[in-house]
């Protein structure tokens, strides 16, 4: 049979219909593999915790997992920082042969542990402070206090009858002495009989008696003096302290600064400034006796 001519031009019509239409576009097929496009998900922190070696960790760490967690780690924060501290200890082979366990007991750092217990403790710090503040502690100062008549009975035995305080005076200028007084010119002394009393005055030729000595005029007293930082209620509380400390119980004793009153003061002063001796009242409770002592200023000098 003898092959078609191709050269030929097709008479048909059918034909010449089929050349002239568009020849359809073939789409490649593609492979199910090139079609899938695999992204990869893990971030830099989690091949962080893939990578490293094999810790076993002893202790509870914030950011890294409980106690007894297998987890990697950089080998610096190991050699550094966790194995000195006894934070965590090497799994190296025969440790693992040890604990019965494989390469598969690896698990990753838990990032997320200790918020938690964070938070809890901030809790707790936040109630500690509301306790703090709270006028809570009044029970507990009265525990540690000792009650009004021990106090009462251990300012009595204890206390001294005089206590002493010392302080700088300040320096009181001295008046100018005054000009001496012209001498007065002496008269020969007159001749005595022996039948006169010694305290019998002699008549002079011109009528006038023998001069008495002139009487010594008097020394004026000394007035107070003051001194460089006053005296104050504390001030006596303090050296009342330091007496009690002798005794196991002093320091268990309350007293305040409005337990003392200083009597002796000048009108409108409430503490002492001068030297002297001054009477105090010290007030162990209400409704008890106060203890009277004496307080006593005297010059550092």
């Amino acid at each position: 049979m003898a092959a078609p001519s191709l050269g030929r031009s097709p008479t048909c019509l059918n034909c010449l219909r089929q050349l002239s239409r568009p020849a359809p576009m073939r789409m490649p097929i593609a492979s199910p593999v090139s079609s899938i496009q695999i992204r990869s998900r893990t971030t830099k922190a989690e091949l962080e915790d893939l990578q490293g070696i094999p810790v076993r960790l002893t202790k509870d760490i914030i950011g890294f997992g409980r106690k007894h967690a297998i987890i990697r780690v950089k080998p610096g924060r190991m050699r550094n920082f966790w194995f000195p501290k006894g934070q965590a200890e090497y799994m190296t082979r025969n440790r693992f042969k040890e604990l019965g366990l494989t390469d598969a007991a690896v698990g990753v750092r838990d990032r997320t542990f200790g918020s938690k217990i964070m938070v809890d403790e901030e809790k707790k710090e936040a109630r500690k402070k509301v306790v703090v503040e709270e006028p809570v502690s009044q029970k507990k100062k009265e525990t540690l206090t000792l009650p009004p008549e021990e106090t009462l009975s251990l300012l009595t035995t204890i206390l001294p009858p005089t206590l002493t305080i010392a302080r700088k005076p300040i320096a009181v200028p001295t008046p100018a002495a005054a000009p001496p007084e012209p001498p007065v010119p002496q008269q020969p002394a007159m001749p005595r009989s022996p039948s006169l009393a010694a305290n019998a005055s002699i008549s002079r030729p011109d009528g006038s008696s023998e001069p008495e000595a002139p009487a010594a005029a008097p020394e004026p007293a000394p007035g107070p003096v003051a001194i460089f930082g006053s005296v104050s209620t504390g001030d006596i509380l303090h050296v009342i302290k330091e007496a009690l400390t002798v005794d196991s119980q002093g320091g268990r004793v309350a007293l305040e600064e409005e337990s003392i009153k200083i009597f002796g003061l000048e009108e409108g002063e409430d503490r002492i400034k001068r030297l002297g001796t001054f009477k105090v009242e010290i007030l162990a409770g209400k409704g008890l006796e106060p203890v009277i002592r004496t307080v006593e200023v005297v010059s550092d000098q």
